[in-house]
């Protein structure tokens, strides 16, 4: 066929339009990496709470022996006094009248151990739930590198 001038018209020739990369997949993962990041931070911190919450269980254990400890030498030391005779009974009533004081000083303490305790294993299941969060996250994450790779070989497979 000819067109207007005498010329033969030439068809288009098809030429393959450039696809725009789909970067969805890029957004994903930067989302997820600072998601990632956010998860970490927050089992380390948990850890740190934890680790201080067990030192103050250490620390009121350790105060709650000693007072333990403190009593029971307090009052063996009395009774030894009293029956070797070195004291009379107005003494080691005294002296009674203390231990009883020691006995409750060390029961306050027994009980702030407790407490101390049940703080130190909430912050231990606070510290392995945020671990268990973190490994989830690292699974996705590591699921999405996955996928990315398998979605860049296709499309590397199909341009050739």
């Amino acid at each position: 066929m000819r067109g207007t001038g005498g010329k033969p018209r030439r068809e288009a020739v098809d030429v393959i339009e450039a696809r725009v990369p789909d970067r969805t997949i890029e957004r994903l993962l930067g989302v997820r990496k600072h998601r990632l990041e956010r998860f970490e931070r927050e089992r380390r911190e948990a850890r740190e709470r934890w680790r201080a919450r067990r030192d103050a269980l250490r620390q009121a254990k350790l105060a709650w022996r000693s007072a333990r400890e403190g009593a029971s030498e307090h009052w063996r030391q009395a009774r030894a006094q009293f029956f070797a005779m070195e004291t009379d009974s107005r003494q080691f009533r005294a002296a009674q009248g203390g231990y009883e004081r020691m006995k409750r000083d060390t029961g306050q303490r027994l009980l702030a151990w407790r407490e101390h305790a049940g703080g130190s294993r909430a912050a231990g299941a606070d510290f392995f739930a945020a671990h268990r969060q973190l490994a989830e996250a690292r699974r996705q994450q590591e699921k999405l590198d996955i996928l990315r790779q398998h979605i860049k070989d296709t499309e590397r497979r199909h341009d050739d």
